[in-house]
């Protein structure tokens, strides 16, 4: 008899759990305590029962924290209520202050994950309200550890003799990070998914063995306890009645199938009975979801509307989309696990037709298929009536998913290894690359760097001391414009002040606007300690459909949250100026050049041997346009002139100037390419009444020289036909 490999006799069945667990305390210290979708919501109903000694009840009222939280199983919150009681933690009220410029639910965007402003994110605060909190989460993670072990369990159930099949299954769901940060979070979504996987591994047993009444009266339990903390738990009950009637047909025992059913309605009736009774006398409803959506507000999606727009934010939610639905982790992760999850599929068909004989099996794949199916067809259910299109909601589920999936790649021959290793990895790394970094607050530093550009200016007591920029560049949209500030409070703000840094034309108009609190939405100025530099990094994202073609500018203030007036910089001379702001180069939309329509006059003369005059245009007696077009790229101050003289230029001849409109093109051109075409206008100011027909020139010069551009006519400026002016009316 060949001896197993040595890595197979390792004691999976509890290493996995622990290893689990030890990771679940590295995402318990990288999290914050409310960074997860619904925290505060979970953790206002644990409260309310702690001090108020009974359940909330759903209302209408909507200043309570736990929210539509309210109509929500409660067993989960009963237990964790226990625990909050005996800390007693007094200081809730201070430790919780919302950020009010959280964005949640977009994870494109950048910044303002923390849905909570933490004094301390690191190393962690243990004491008062968050003690409170990391003990509830710690006992949620312990939870999970039991839904890890029940996994392993159930696929040990499901093929015994292939302990590597064990640990891939088990892999699946125990180095997803989603899971790992959902586990170390409060939420009811821990307790029944932990109950779910030990029915199903009961109810893979009773596949296996038969009937018998420990487990059944244990199965009936389980689904019970699953129900009354969460109504997803309640998908088990006519999923296992349905694998015992199976169950009946292959053996006759109609005793143990009648024993199943009679426990499943007891404990049901015995532990949830009350809960029901419960909603019916509040709500007029058996299940309290009524009187949730109400709450939380309901929405009509088409079933196709909803594949479409939220199929992919379920997907990628389901491996890894920290924070309240915001933080994203690297592109190829999906992609992988996109991957692994179709090979799996596609496993999975060979697998059932490798094993179409193997009625066990079959019966496995069709207990834990239609499981997951009634789970999925529930989630649809309530996200077309509700927002809640997150991976989270399949966890209940995540025995089905990680057993169906580890079946398909066990037939395609991959080993476990191959897939276990590289998850474990990155769920070990992704705290570091992206979770941490979210919240932490900016460093202080004790001098500014060399690198940085030094600067004085101040709004109030916020003093600039410094920053950091990219050199003047050609930005376009969709791209990122990385920037570090460094800001030397003279003292603590008495009430929050908030940032704002837009890239603005030249006109004026705002492309891309970040609003913030320091830190990137980590530390309000509240907090600041005087005198301390803080380093505060940011990247300003171009919106994709931004349009302009101009010189850029970064627009960088204070306001007095919320609703201040924008405070005056003032400059270290002691000038009040209106607004602080830095070039930043051009943004060049090639989609927002501008042309003149097919009513003006054609030209082609080219200046400086690079920028060539398309066409010109004259309206209103006093406007002039032209169109311009780079033949090749060319850099300088450069400007262009219009000039109206009274006679006809003569060299070496004095000449009267009836009136000049110069004007410089609407973005730098060292920053445009060749082919690129723009417009300048020239609105000339007249003397009033004044009308005529000057003679007008055009032509190019170089500000910072005092040079003009080469043309071919005297004195490098071309003249165009006779133009009748005339004063605009006052």
């Amino acid at each position: 008899m060949r001896r197993r490999s040595a890595p197979w006799n390792l004691p999976y069945h509890w290493l996995l759990p622990l290893v689990f667990f030890c990771v679940g305390l590295l995402y318990l210290y990288a999290a914050p305590h409310f960074e997860a979708s619904d925290t505060d919501r979970h953790v206002g109903v644990i409260k309310w029962i702690a001090e108020a000694g009974a359940l909330p009840v759903q209302s209408g009222e909507h200043e309570q924290l736990y929210g539509q939280e309210a109509s929500q199983p409660p067993l989960y919150y009963l237990l964790m209520s226990f625990f909050w009681s005996a800390l007693e933690p007094a200081d809730f009220a201070d430790y919780f202050q919302p950020n009010p410029l959280v964005l949640k639910g977009h994870p494109e965007r950048l910044g303002n994950r923390n849905v909570v402003f933490y004094r301390q994110p690191y190393p962690p605060d243990l004491q008062g309200t968050s003690l409170a909190l990391y003990v509830t989460r710690l006992l949620t993670l312990g939870m999970a550890t039991v839904s890890v072990a029940a996994v392993y369990q159930s696929a040990r159930t499901v093929l015994p003799e292939q302990p590597g099949f064990a640990l891939l299954a088990t892999a699946l769901t125990a180095f997803n990070p989603m899971f790992l940060f959902i586990s170390t979070s409060v939420s009811n979504d821990v307790l029944v998914t932990t109950l779910a996987s030990l029915a199903c591994w009961q109810a893979l047993l009773m596949l296996r063995q038969g009937f018998q009444t420990r487990r059944s009266i244990a199965l009936a339990v389980c689904i019970a306890l699953a129900t009354l903390s969460k109504l997803s738990g309640l998908v088990l009950a006519p999923v296992v009645a349905l694998a015992g009637f199976w169950l009946l047909l292959r053996t006759r025992d109609r005793r143990g199938f009648s024993i199943l059913l009679v426990a499943m309605f007891a404990a049901l009736t015995l532990i949830t009975g009350w809960w029901f009774l419960r909603n019916i006398n509040l709500y007029g409803e058996l299940t309290g979801t009524g009187a949730m959506l109400d709450h939380f507000g309901r929405r009509t999606l088409s079933l196709p509307r909803l594949l479409l727009d939220e199929f992919e934010g379920l997907r990628i939610s389901f491996w890894g989309l920290f924070g309240a639905f915001s933080i994203l982790t690297h592109r190829l992760h999906y992609l992988l696990m996109d991957a692994l999850s179709l090979i799996g599929l596609i496993g999975l068909c060979v697998f059932l037709a490798q094993h179409r004989r193997n009625g066990f099996l079959l019966s496995v794949v069709g207990f834990l298929s239609l499981y997951l199916a009634l789970g999925g067809a529930m989630l649809i259910w309530w996200t077309l009536q509700v927002t809640a299109s997150t991976g989270r909601l399949l966890f209940p589920y995540v025995t089905s998913i990680s057993i169906l999936l580890a079946l398909g790649l066990r037939a395609l021959r991959i080993p476990a290894p191959l897939v276990a290793a590289p998850m474990f990895a990155f769920c070990i790394a992704a705290p570091f690359l992206y979770i941490i970094p979210q919240y932490d607050h900016p460093p202080r530093l004790e001098r500014l760097p060399e690198s940085a550009a030094s600067v004085s200016v101040r709004w109030g007591d916020i003093a600039l001391v410094g920053y950091q920029l990219p050199a003047p560049a050609r930005w376009s949209p969709g791209d990122e414009i990385p920037l570090t500030l460094y800001w030397q409070p003279l003292q603590a703000t008495d009430a929050p002040h908030a940032l704002f840094i837009s890239l603005i034309t030249s006109k004026g108009e705002a492309l891309a606007t970040i609003d913030s609190f320091p830190g990137w939405g980590a530390l309000p100025t509240t907090w600041w300690e005087s005198a301390a530099i803080y380093q505060d990094d940011y990247i300003l994202q171009i919106p994709k459909g931004a349009n302009g073609f101009s010189d850029a500018q970064l627009h960088i203030g204070w306001y007095p949250y919320p609703d201040g007036a924008n405070i005056p910089p003032l400059l270290e001379s002691g000038e009040r100026i209106e607004a602080f702001t830095i070039p930043i180069g051009a943004f060049v939309d090639v989609d927002s050049q501008e042309t003149l329509t097919a009513d003006a006059t054609k030209d082609g003369t080219i200046f400086g041997d690079a920028i060539r005059l398309n066409a010109w245009r004259f309206s209103d007696g006093h406007i002039l346009e032209l169109e311009w077009q780079l033949t090749r790229e060319i850099a300088g101050d450069l400007r262009v002139f219009a000039i109206a003289l009274a006679e006809r230029y003569q060299p070496d001849e004095p000449f009267e100037i009836v009136a000049q409109a110069d004007d410089s093109p609407p973005a730098r051109l060292d920053f445009l390419k060749a082919g690129e075409t723009f417009v300048t206008r020239h609105e000339f100011e007249l003397a009033a009444a004044f009308a005529g027909e000057p003679s007008v020139y055009v032509g190019w010069y170089d500000e910072s020289i005092s040079q003009r551009l080469s043309a071919p006519y005297r004195a490098n400026m071309l003249e165009l036909p006779a133009l009748r002016f005339f004063a605009p009316e006052p």
